[in-house]
């Protein structure tokens, strides 16, 4: 098995999984997603800035594709590399937050967003500190 670590330094792989998954969520749930989608949310965790469904499903993988050049053409270090990986992997679960929320489901998004972003915060400074 690969360690985890050696698996998230393969950032392109991380990146190409990321976007799949996310293409095949946004695939299989489009008929169910409202038109327009609620994307960002104030501190109070009321939806405050909402776009057109193709833009909702297609702005994250969109994203990640672009990060994943960006460190091709930066020339990233391994410990850029993870933690690019990781932040690829948060936008995953930002995205499944917003596939929840748009689907009605209660999704505490203010909490788990902090705690996720926290969370990456606290990998990078620990990569940049060893």
């Amino acid at each position: 098995m690969v360690p985890p670590a050696r698996l998230l330094a393969r950032q392109k792989t991380v990146a190409g999984l990321v976007v799949v998954a996310l293409l095949a969520l946004g695939g299989a749930l489009y008929g169910a997603l409202p038109d327009q989608m609620a994307i960002h949310w104030n501190a109070a965790g009321e939806a405050d800035n909402v776009v057109g469904k193709p833009v909702g499903v297609l702005m994250m993988p969109a994203i990640v594709v672009f990060m994943s050049v960006l460190f091709e053409v930066t020339g990233a270090d391994v410990g850029e590399r993870i933690v690019g990986s990781l932040a690829m992997l948060l936008l995953f679960v930002v995205q499944l937050l917003v596939f929840g929320v748009n689907l009605g489901y209660d999704v505490p998004v203010v909490p788990i967003a902090l705690a996720l972003a926290g969370g990456l915060v606290a990998v990078a400074v620990w990569f940049e500190m060893r």
